[in-house]
């Protein structure tokens, strides 16, 4: 805009002058070129005024938009002089208000890669703490298994302390991996029409030994013909997730139920342990990564199993629901979508 007023405004005088100066050769009078002379003047002083004008609006506007441009730079909050301008409609307050958009975008930007720091140190944190009690636990034993007093049923012992910690160890590992390609979206879902008692299955050969171990009965209810669009290995490892939590919390000669219904737009699978069960206030709080209540802090665990779970299955376009009474059991509800 002001580089077309310049043009204009340079080429309008060219012209005038040019046009100026054909008169003069045409007018042989002195009386009539003393005429044209003085009108030329007078347009040569307007032509003055108008530069000098808008050199001291550009000025101005160069100075507002360097002054608010700092002031972002500064990351100064505080009002600006030049706020009066945000109410007209002038190429100014267009100027600045787009400069004050970008300016809440950069602190936006700002605010959540500084989140996002916070959130990755917390995480190392809780990792390094998982990490060292095991390690600490290992190495402990290993020097007392170097101790030459250490007896045959000592030794034997120790080691299976050692190889305790070290499948421990691998599970934090195996989890922490699993947990970072959920979130950085590395894990590729094969997404068809599976059958969901073959996703059982395969979750419950997994947790089979541990709830045979505490005596605990287990009973699934679920059509052969019940189908999901889902991804059969990863699906299955978050109920397998569940039913983990579900043996791990139940007391021995308990009860697990698996009942699997089919609705219209998804299929339920309800999973319901007769355990401990959840205070209503920790049901969103139990998905969180390294979550676990003080009152299971004792129990093993390191409270990914859940956070995985939930990742999976929203992965999958379904969701998770938990309903419990605290010493009657907790209900987890996971609602698969059916073929798109």
């Amino acid at each position: 805009m002001r580089v077309y007023q310049y043009t204009s405004m340079i080429s309008g005088g060219l012209l005038s002058a040019a046009g100026c100066i054909f008169l003069w050769t045409q007018i042989p009078e002195n009386q009539g070129r003393m005429i044209l002379l003085v009108i030329l003047f007078l347009f040569f002083l307007l032509n003055i005024g108008h530069y000098l004008y808008f050199r001291r609006r550009f000025v101005r506007f160069s100075e507002e938009i360097l002054w608010n441009a700092g002031r972002i730079m500064r990351k100064e909050k505080e009002h600006a002089p030049y706020r009066e301008h945000n109410n007209k409609e002038t190429l100014t307050s267009k100027v600045i208000m787009e400069l004050e958009k970008m300016e809440d975008i950069l602190r936006n930007r700002v605010s959540e890669s500084e989140q996002e720091k916070e959130k990755l140190q917390k995480t190392i944190s809780e990792i390094a703490h998982q990490v060292k009690t095991p390690l600490s636990n290992i190495s402990m034993y290993h020097d007392m298994l170097s101790d030459s007093d250490t007896t045959k049923d000592e030794a034997e012992k120790f080691r299976k302390i050692i190889r305790q910690q070290l499948e421990k160890l691998e599970f934090l590992i195996d989890s922490l991996i699993k947990s970072s390609r959920l979130e950085s979206d590395m894990i590729k879902l094969n997404m068809e029409n599976n059958n969901i008692f073959h996703v059982l299955e395969i979750a419950v050969n997994d947790i089979l030994h541990k709830a045979d171990r505490k005596k605990i009965e287990l009973s699934i209810r679920c059509d052969s013909d019940i189908t999901a669009d889902c991804d059969v290995k990863w699906t299955a490892e978050a109920i397998g997730n569940i039913l983990d939590n579900a043996v791990k919390y139940t007391p021995e000669k308990g009860n697990i139920y698996i009942d699997v219904s089919q609705g219209e737009m998804y299929t339920e699978i309800r999973i319901q342990d007769t355990g401990r069960g959840i205070a209503s206030g920790h049901y969103n709080d139990i998905f969180k990564r390294f979550y676990r209540e003080k009152s299971v802090s004792k129990e093993e665990g390191l409270g990914l199993g859940l956070y995985i779970a939930r990742n999976i299955i929203t992965l999958q376009g379904g969701y998770i629901m938990v309903h419990s009474v605290p010493g009657r059991g907790a209900c987890f509800s996971v609602y698969i979508p059916q073929r798109r």
